[in-house]
């Protein structure tokens, strides 16, 4: 969906997608209260329109919010959703954590919220874990570092990849399904990944990479050889992994993969 100027909300805010805007003439004008944070105000048609559009995308630590417009990891977020009427759903603030391309938009990780809305999100995730609905993103946002960009400004390292020296362990979540599905020459059917990375290293450097699905448990453990970069990312190629193996990487790459 491109970007509809009538979607802009008032101040610093940025739309989310999904929801309606407020009317012209009734937007809350409401400054932000410090020049780092960024307002975020969002008003559904109906309670029904906010859950089939917003609720798989939220968990106990942070949520997922859908936009065609971005603002830097680190950022303060002063939100609130809420009915046409201005009946309140969620509110309270939060940070950005991450950055998405595929969906668009940001994940935030909750600093404040007032007790209705915690109780809201509580009886959310305990329904979407009733109904076994999962999220299209990756929503633990509990441990996600406070500053987590790499070291030339692209896109952040999605939570479930972690470095250690030469050490790599990746987890198959939705957050880092594009990893292993994007580039059309270094992926997972071809035994390969392009990822973000906290530093630059030569091309041929070996990483000792260990894959993991959701719950942890270890899918492959070998060698990975960087055999190709773009500016902070690293294309990195397994070495020997059995057919086997990789038709079950593969297979959890799919799962996990946000739906279109």
């Amino acid at each position: 969906m491109a970007d509809d100027p009538s979607r802009k909300l008032s101040g610093a805010g940025f739309p989310a997608v999904g929801g309606v805007p407020t009317p012209p003439g009734q937007q809350i004008a409401r400054e932000p209260r410090a020049a780092v944070t960024v307002p975020v105000r969002y008003r559904y048609q109906s309670f029904v329109d906010f859950v089939e559009t917003q609720s798989m995308n939220v968990s106990r630590s942070g949520m997922f919010i859908g936009s065609k417009t971005s603002v830097p990891i680190g950022t303060a977020i002063d939100f609130e959703f809420s009915l046409a009427d201005g009946f309140p759903l969620l509110r309270g603030t939060g940070e950005v954590t991450r950055i998405s391309a595929n969906p668009p938009g940001v994940g935030v990780r909750f600093n404040q919220l007032d007790e209705p809305s915690r109780k809201l999100i509580d009886r959310i995730v305990d329904i979407n874990a009733e109904e076994g609905k999962r999220p299209t993103v990756a929503l633990d946002f509990a441990d996600a570092p406070r500053t987590s960009t790499n070291p030339r400004g692209q896109t952040a390292i999605s939570p479930g990849v972690e470095f250690n020296g030469r050490d790599l362990h990746m987890e198959i979540n939705p957050g880092t399904a594009p990893y292993f599905t994007n580039n059309p020459l270094l992926n997972i059917r071809l035994g390969g990944f392009v990822v973000p990375a906290p530093e630059d290293v030569p091309l041929g450097t070996m990483f000792a990479v260990t894959i993991y699905d959701v719950q942890r448990a270890v899918l492959w453990a070998g060698r990975g050889k960087v055999v190709a970069k773009h500016e902070a990312r690293l294309g990195t190629r397994l070495s020997e992994v059995p057919k086997d193996v990789l038709a079950r990487l593969q297979a959890e790459v799919m799962k996990a993969a946000p739906s279109k």
